[in-house]
């Protein structure tokens, strides 16, 4: 994953970049519209792609959080569906995130289904 040209996250904010909706099934059958708008209305998986200098930090002291980092660049992680700042560089959505609005870390993001 390159990080050349895209913004650096100041502070506490965690730059993540978007998973796109699958356009057929694992069993090769296209999906229509419909399904793949659900897909990207109803969650969102996402890749860090690089953390501010203050994430998992003490917004006070500084110090790192007692639990560590909760992500790192490269892990797929699952965050609210409306999350803050949104951009589209090259046609990818990238986002900016607070440190604590990451709800889990998937290690597989296929295994993540949607359901309408």
């Amino acid at each position: 994953m390159t990080t050349t040209n895209l913004p650096k996250p100041c502070g506490w904010k965690v730059l993540i970049k978007r998973q796109k909706a699958k356009d057929k099934t694992s069993g090769g059958i296209f999906l229509p519209d419909i399904a793949k708008d659900a897909e990207e209305l109803l969650g969102i998986v996402a890749q860090v792609v690089d953390c501010g200098p203050m994430c998992w930090k003490d917004r006070d002291t500084g110090e790192p959080w007692s639990t560590g980092p909760w992500a790192k660049p490269g892990d797929f992680v699952v965050v609210p569906k409306f999350t803050h700042f949104r951009m589209t560089i090259n046609e990818e959505e990238y986002r900016f995130i607070n440190d604590d609005e990451i709800i889990a870390i998937v290690d597989d993001p296929s295994i993540i289904k949607i359901y309408v």
